[in-house]
């Protein structure tokens, strides 16, 4: 029913209940009207639900984003031998020189003159060190570079063992003594990584397996000191 009908049976009654009886009446007519074509008002305890407009971006979860993440595999840490496997595994002066720090004579060691081209790697756990294009002749007795293969392969602190400061140069994976770095050496880094062939290992490069992009040409010249 709509309000002009409402309102025209109400009309004969006006006289009898009086004027301010059919404005109320009225009035209640036109608010139930209005609740009755309103909106549904939502149940207790029913969630509300509301529509996207045209500015409101699409809700995506992660189930609808793809495949799950990739799993990353983890390098294992080093395992650190015993006394008794090193031991075993290195010659006495590669024992002293990378467990206890000392100092093997100038020119009287495997690699302080070799032009043999390839990677110098760590004698303990293996990690690649320093590469042949930048050793050079430093005079020293000592096999001289100007820079490790990576900064993060070489760790390095602060001695006193001749009474002064030196900056000791060390295995970052494994911990082993390698020698010393100076100030004094070649550009482009000013720096002479001064090393002990005690705890080098050289690894030969195999210039055709290289050119192919393979690793496996590279021939070990590990041999003790």
């Amino acid at each position: 029913m709509n309000q002009l009908e409402t309102n025209k049976k109400i009309l004969p009654h006006a006289t009898r209940y009086g004027a301010g009886l059919l404005v109320a009446t009225c009035l209640l007519s036109t608010v139930s009207a209005q609740v009755t074509s309103g909106p549904a008002l939502p149940t207790p305890g029913t969630p509300t639900v509301t529509s996207p407009t045209s500015d409101t971006p699409p809700i995506t979860t992660l189930a609808t984003e793809g495949s799950a993440d990739p799993v990353v595999e983890r390098v294992p840490d080093y395992v650190r031998p015993t006394e008794a496997a090193l031991r075993q595994k290195l010659s006495r002066r590669q024992y002293e020189v990378t467990q206890n720090e000392a100092t093997e004579p100038p020119r009287r060691n495997r690699y302080w003159d070799s032009k043999m081209v390839g990677l110098y790697e760590c004698i303990v756990c293996g990690q690649d060190l320093f590469d042949s294009d930048t050793k050079f002749k430093s005079g020293t007795g000592w096999p001289s570079f100007y820079a490790p293969l990576s900064e993060k392969h070489v760790g390095a602190k602060t001695d006193y063992h001749l009474g002064y400061a030196r900056t000791e140069v060390h295995c970052s994976r494994c911990k082993a003594h390698l020698g010393h770095v100076f100030s004094d050496g070649p550009q482009p880094t000013g720096r002479r990584y001064c090393m002990n062939s005690a705890s080098l290992n050289f690894v030969e490069r195999n210039s055709e397996n290289e050119n192919s992009g393979g690793n496996s040409g590279k021939n070990s010249a590990k041999a003790n000191n």
